[in-house]
C-alpha cells in the first residue's frame, strides 16, 4: 500500500484539536483502507513511514492499530506485517454504499452490521427469480431471515409453498410453515420473522430432515462476487447453516441457491475472503446473473479468492 502525497492534507493529525491523536490516526488509517482498491491486498506501509507521515510517536500509532486489530479491520503478523483484512473491508465498503438505498430496521434502525436490510429495487430482485424454473420446480425453499427477501418468503406461503427459515443466530434453531396449511389472511404474517413463530413448527437441527429435502436456497447477503461467492455480516451464520443441511443430507451441491442483493452490493473485484457458500444464481434491482456459466476457477482458487 502506497500513500499518496496528496493525502497528507485530509489525513494528517491535528495536536490542537480534542480528539486523542491515537483516534485521529485509527480514523484516519481507517478511511486509507475502505479507499483502496478491493483487489489491494498488500501490507499497510511500515511503523516508520506512517510515523512520518502523520508525525506521531511509535506508541501513539501502535495503539491506534491495536484499535482496528480489535475492531476486526487489520491483522497484525509479526515479521511481516500489518494487513487490512479483505472480507470486512468488502462489508464496509459496500455497507456504506448500501446506505444510500437500504431500508431501516424496526429493531436495528440502520445499523447494517445486525441485519441484511431490504432496498430500493427489491421487488425487481423478487420478480427475477419468482420467473425462474427453479422457483416454480421449488416444493421447500430455504429462506434466510433477511429483510431483503420477505416479500418471497410471502410469495412462497401463498403458492402453498413449504419454507424453512433459520431463527436470529439461530438461537431458536429454525421454523417450518407449510404455506398450503396457512389461512389466507395469516400468511402476510407468518412471512414476517416476528410472525412466523406464532403459525410454524419449530425445528432443532436435528429434527430437518423432517423437511425431506430443500430444492431452493434463497438468501441476502452483505455483498456478493461474480464468481458467486456470498459474503455476510461477519457471523457466518449461511455458511452453518448450510454445513447443517449438507450433513443431514437436505442439501446437496446440485441445490441451486439464489441470492437477492441490491446493484452496489455486487462485487467485481477479486478478493482473498472466504465465501459462506458459492452461489448460482444473483437477482439484483436491475439483473440477473447466472454465475454458474461463468465461473471458471478451480476448487483450490476458489477456497482461496474471495
Amino acid at each position: 500500500m502506497v500513500i499518496k502525497s496528496n493525502a497528507a492534507a485530509d489525513l494528517g493529525v491535528d495536536v490542537l484539536a480534542d480528539t486523542p491523536l491515537y483516534e485521529q490516526v485509527r480514523d484516519s488509517l481507517t478511511r486509507l483502507v475502505l479507499e483502496r482498491t478491493l483487489s489491494d491486498s498488500t501490507p499497510l506501509p511500515t511503523e516508520p513511514n506512517l510515523m512520518e507521515f502523520f508525525g506521531v510517536s511509535r506508541g501513539t500509532l501502535r495503539r491506534a492499530i491495536e484499535d482496528l486489530v480489535r475492531d476486526g479491520l487489520l491483522s497484525a503478523e509479526q515479521g511481516r506485517g500489518t494487513f487490512v483484512i479483505q472480507e470486512e473491508r468488502v462489508r464496509r465498503v459496500v455497507w456504506q454504499r448500501l446506505s444510500e438505498v437500504a431500508k431501516p430496521d424496526s429493531r436495528f434502525d440502520m445499523d447494517l452490521r445486525n441485519f441484511v436490510p431490504d432496498f430500493a429495487g427489491s421487488t425487481a430482485a423478487h420478480k427475477r427469480v419468482a420467473k425462474r424454473s427453479e422457483w416454480a420446480q421449488a416444493k421447500v425453499i430455504f429462506c434466510a431471515p433477511d429483510n431483503s427477501i420477505e416479500q418471497l418468503r410471502l410469495a412462497a406461503l401463498i403458492a402453498g409453498k413449504k419454507i424453512l427459515v433459520p431463527t436470529y443466530g439461530l438461537s431458536r434453531g429454525f421454523i417450518f410453515l407449510d404455506g398450503s396449511k396457512l389461512a389466507a389472511s395469516d400468511k402476510q404474517l407468518a412471512a414476517t420473522l416476528d410472525g412466523m413463530e406464532k403459525f410454524g413448527s419449530r425445528l432443532g437441527p436435528g429434527d430437518l430432515r423432517k423437511v425431506v429435502k430443500i430444492d431452493l436456497v434463497i438468501s441476502g447477503a452483505t455483498a456478493v462476487t461474480l464468481d458467486g461467492r456470498h459474503i455476510g455480516g461477519g457471523q457466518r451464520y449461511l455458511a452453518l447453516e448450510w454445513m447443517m443441511m449438507r450433513e443431514l443430507g437436505v442439501v446437496d451441491p446440485s441445490t441451486p441457491v439464489i441470492a437477492i442483493v441490491h446493484d452496489c452490493q455486487v462485487v467485481d473485484e477479486m478478493v482473498e475472503a472466504e465465501p459462506d457458500c458459492l452461489l448460482g444464481i444473483i437477482c439484483t434491482n436491475t439483473q440477473e446473473i447466472d454465475v454458474r456459466a461463468t465461473r471458471e476457477l478451480s476448487v483450490p482458487q476458489l477456497r482461496r479468492v474471495q
